[in-house]
């Protein structure tokens, strides 16, 4: 959305999707202010069955693949803004996380145990899966890694993870987030916390929930509102089930988009994170941008976020060792608030739409090169 808001003045944009597009809806989601005659819709027709194959992204995502390399020729530039995507020509690829990447996948993020991770762990089931997705894909057997393609980190770690495995050094381009949270001072702020992000198993929600029940323990009157969508229903289920157990200091928020959201995060003063290699962390973003003093796991690139060994945990007892020591500190706060706000400008809207449009520029300059040589 952000990229189309960056790019709609200057060229003619498409949005190419397989699904229907509200964009009064995104727009309330992102921050974005798109029109409809700001940009063209393309819809790639999925297969009817398609559409209802439950756990069926990769599916999805290969009918899709094939509708855009179908079509690639009829631009100038294309953008994935969603991973590595095979248009079959030169492209520029935003890298959002490693589900792109099996191995690097599993090893961030193992399946989890039970029946809730079966449909990741391998299996007779999921190697037929896979075989019907690649015969889906078509490849088109070009190396995204070998040099026409641009392709874009969005972290300096997810940078670091590319370079010792595809021994390709890749820019950098950290994800816009808006700026526009409501002004509140700490005093005014709640003693508690907020966590943001999808309710999902890597997201290691009961360990959030796990570190301040310790720091009750030592006598903190805090409380934390869970906020995000179940991106896994059993999960989902899982942690709603914790909560109404400690409804005395738990709040399971659900999603809220908008102003509704700003609000709620800028009325606490603390933020915490728990998932273990995140690409980024959109979710931590948004808390330093809320004025939010947030916590965060030492794998990932939310460390480069937060940027402050007060905030960087390596184990629960050292997260409820940290979050102790600035609790008691209220000076420390204030200094931690600080460091945050500049790092919060790192990340802005404004930042990302200024680096896409040079990053277009380049890409087309250098495209044009190319078919000249």
């Amino acid at each position: 959305m952000w990229a189309l808001q960056a790019l709609k003045d200057e060229y003619d944009v498409s949005l190419i999707t397989t699904g229907a597009v509200d964009l009064e809806a995104l727009n309330q989601f992102y921050g974005t202010s798109l029109r409809p005659d700001d940009l063209k819709i393309r819809s790639a027709q999925l297969p009817f069955f398609v559409r209802f194959i439950n756990g069926g992204d990769a599916l999805r995502g290969a009918y899709y693949q094939r509708f855009c390399k179908e079509i690639a020729t009829e631009f100038d530039a294309l953008i994935s803004s969603y991973n590595l995507l095979d248009f079959g020509v030169p492209a520029i690829h935003c890298i959002a996380d490693f589900c792109w990447d099996e191995g690097i996948r599993k090893g961030l993020h193992p399946p989890p145990s039970g029946m809730r991770g079966l449909f990741h762990r391998d299996s007779p089931y999921r190697s037929a899966y896979t075989k019907v997705v690649r015969s889906i894909l078509k490849p088109s057997g070009r190396n995204l890694f070998g040099g026409d393609d641009l392709i874009l980190a969005n972290s300096k770690w997810t940078a670091g993870v590319i370079a010792e495995k595809y021994k390709k050094e890749v820019p950098v381009l950290y994800p816009p987030v808006v700026d526009d949270f409501p002004a509140v001072s700490s005093t005014d702020r709640e003693n508690g916390f907020v966590c943001v992000g999808r309710i999902a198993p890597e997201k290691r929600i009961e360990s959030i929930i796990d570190i301040l029940r310790l720091v009750r323990g030592r006598g903190h009157d805090i409380h934390l509102h869970i906020i995000g969508s179940a991106g896994d229903p059993s999960y989902g289920r899982t942690i709603d089930e914790i909560c109404r157990n400690e409804r005395d200091w738990i709040e399971f928020e659900g999603l809220r988009v908008g102003v509704e959201k700003k609000v709620l995060l800028s009325q606490h003063r603390f933020g915490i994170h728990a998932c273990h290699g995140e690409a980024f962390g959109i979710g931590v973003a948004e808390m330093v941008k809320a004025g939010c003093v947030t916590f965060v796991p030492d794998i990932g690139g939310q460390v480069e976020i937060v940027n402050h060994p007060s905030l960087v945990y390596v184990s629960i007892d050292d997260a409820v060792e940290k979050i102790a020591a600035v609790l008691r500190n209220g000076k420390k706060q204030m200094e931690l608030a600080d460091h945050l706000l500049e790092q919060a400008k790192l990340f802005s809207a404004e930042n990302f739409m200024k680096q896409i449009r040079v990053v277009v520029d380049d890409f087309l300059r250098f495209k044009s090169t190319s078919l000249s040589d």
